[in-house]
């Protein structure tokens, strides 16, 4: 199908590969090997006819556009690849956009090659021959093999500490983790938490989650070398503390929370007669973030877990390997819990030290939003790590209060949605149910239904009826933020008020910019992104160039 070519991208990435044509046709080939290499991958989309530089130099003269490449990239690879092919128009030159979904699995060319996308030193996008590591990282991601439920069979049953059995045993007790752990013997409580299994020749040895809990430093240091954590807590630009370890894994939960205890400090606020104490870090949602940490890396790369504490700032920790299959920063409060190693997760989990409903990550939402700090923060995250920021920054102490009133009046506190929806009102100040269900990933009925009761707690202000009824934080919640000026511009410009102001400034200036918005219209930073955002995805404006030199024009302007 020809169809008008929309804007095409102006460079290549992990998701977008160029490819000429013009010179010399792209053997069919070639063509399926580009298209591995992006499912290999996060899937994307493959442009034939434009030039690595991002030229668009369009298809060669002889090739035959009746031609199914669909067809041919699902007969050149094994298992066969699915893609979809559209020809776009621009300037009398033809472009196939060919769309590749993520593999399920790895995909292969019929005659044995693997390739995948990946980053070069330089951070530039390329395809590199696959290797055994890949395919098996693939798999473990996609919860197709569980690396820590495998024997090791370079270990052996006296690679494991009976003072790290102890240990498991009390934080069973001190966490009020699964009580029937305590009931058996040690034989039992190995092989209960899968911490031992048979090998192919019947004899018993450690799995990778055993030897990850109960091993000796040095048969963890020899069968598993990507295990370490760093830890370092910073203050300014002086180093506190710069440590490194290879200790298993409850071991190190321990080692790590003595280190972080003194750093810890409280504001306190009143309450009535109670005094309530609001931590500078949750210890509960830091347990959480660090177990999740440990739990969901990849063991195969060669690369530790990082906790780094910017004292007065925000505590950050990374660790190797992206989100498994199925998770994404937009879905992480929504998809059920899945896990890159499912035996080792679940023995913490029994252990007490993780969450055993598996909504660790709503616990690390529920706390952050609850001291009235800034919603935890993965936005770093990538292909190849996932990168949580915790603020440390000090409480609003004025936030807490309010929501210490309302768990007063009403008997328990405010829920996880309800957080959310107070923040995400804060973070872009006006919205329909709409748009708060599509920015929450939650149904229309249960926003408006805890919308309204947030209404009646006075805590959210609505105007307008209908579909087109929109919401904005209340002018009590806004005073806590000390910025009732920002209730009162929001009580007097709708979402319609403010995308016709913008659509009218657009068409005054050649080449709107945001700040354009924030200093004509008088909107907050986020507020005037999702608007612009807003406006584009309509087709009410077309933006053009990226960064700080993106600009907005009319239709009709370009």
């Amino acid at each position: 199908m020809n169809v008008n070519a929309p804007e095409l991208p102006k460079a290549e990435t992990l998701t977008v590969e160029f490819k000429a044509d013009r010179k010399e046709q792209l053997k069919d080939r070639d063509l399926a090997l580009a298209a591995i290499c992006l499912a290999n991958a996060q899937g994307g989309t493959l442009y034939l006819g434009i030039e690595d530089n991002g030229t668009v130099t369009g298809l060669h003269p002889g090739r035959d556009r009746s031609k199914n490449l669909a067809a041919v990239i699902a007969e050149f690879t094994t298992p066969p690849l699915g893609v979809t092919v559209e020809c776009l128009e621009l300037n009398d030159l033809a472009v196939l956009q060919i769309d590749v979904p993520v593999a399920q699995g790895t995909v292969f060319s019929r005659d044995g090659r693997c390739q995948i996308r990946s980053l070069d030193q330089q951070g530039k996008p390329f395809c590199r021959p696959a290797t055994a590591v890949d395919v098996m990282r693939r798999s473990h991601q996609q919860l197709e093999l569980d690396w820590s439920a495998e024997p090791l069979l370079s270990a052996s049953l006296e690679d494991l500490n009976p003072v790290e059995r102890q240990r498991l045993r009390t934080m069973v007790r001190t966490y009020k983790g699964d009580p029937t752990l305590l009931e058996l013997s040690d034989d039992e409580l190995d092989g209960a938490l899968g911490l031992v299994e048979p090998d192919a020749q019947g004899n018993n040895r450690p799995t990778a989650a055993g030897l990850l809990l109960l091993g000796q430093e040095a048969a963890i240091r020899r069968c598993i070398p990507g295990h370490e954590c760093g830890f370092q807590v910073l203050q300014g630009t002086e180093v506190r503390i710069n440590h490194f370890w290879r200790l298993p894994l409850l071991a190190l939960v321990e080692q790590i929370e003595q280190r972080i205890d003194p750093f810890l400090t409280e504001q306190e606020l009143d309450v009535g007669l109670f005094r309530v104490p609001v931590p500078n870090l949750s210890k509960r949602a830091f347990r959480e973030a660090f177990i999740n940490a440990l739990a969901h890396r990849d063991y195969t790369r060669l690369a530790a877990v990082h906790v780094t504490w910017q004292l007065g700032e925000q505590l950050v920790i990374s660790n190797p390997g992206g989100f498994v299959r199925g998770v994404s920063i937009a879905t992480l409060l929504t998809t059920p819990p899945r896990s890159r190693n499912l035996v080792l997760a679940d023995a913490l989990k029994r252990i007490g030290l993780a969450e055993r409903t598996g909504r660790g990550v709503d616990r690390i939402y529920q706390e952050l939003l609850e001291a009235g700090r800034s919603a935890p923060n993965y936005s770093q995250s990538s292909l190849d790590d996932v990168v949580l920021q915790l603020s440390t920054l000090p409480a609003n102490l004025k936030l807490v209060a309010l929501w210490q009133e309302r768990q007063r009046q009403n008997g328990e506190p405010l829920g996880l949605l309800s957080l959310l929806l107070l923040h995400t009102l804060h973070e872009q100040r006006r919205l329909t149910t709409a748009q708060l269900a599509e920015s929450l990933h939650r149904d229309e009925p249960t926003i408006r239904r805890h919308l309204e009761q947030l209404v009646e707690a006075d805590l959210v202000a609505a105007q307008g009826q209908g579909r087109g009824r929109s919401y904005t934080l209340s002018q009590k919640v806004y005073q806590a933020f000390d910025q009732e000026t920002g209730y009162r511009r929001q009580t007097a410009l709708t979402t319609e008020n403010i995308d016709q102001r913008i659509l009218a400034l657009a068409a005054e200036v050649q080449g709107l910019r945001r700040r354009d918005v924030i200093r004509t219209i008088g909107l907050e930073e986020n507020q005037a992104t999702h608007a612009l955002q807003r406006l584009c995805k309509r087709g009410a404006l077309i933006p053009e160039g990226v960064g700080k030199g993106r600009t907005y024009h009319l239709p009709t302007a370009i």
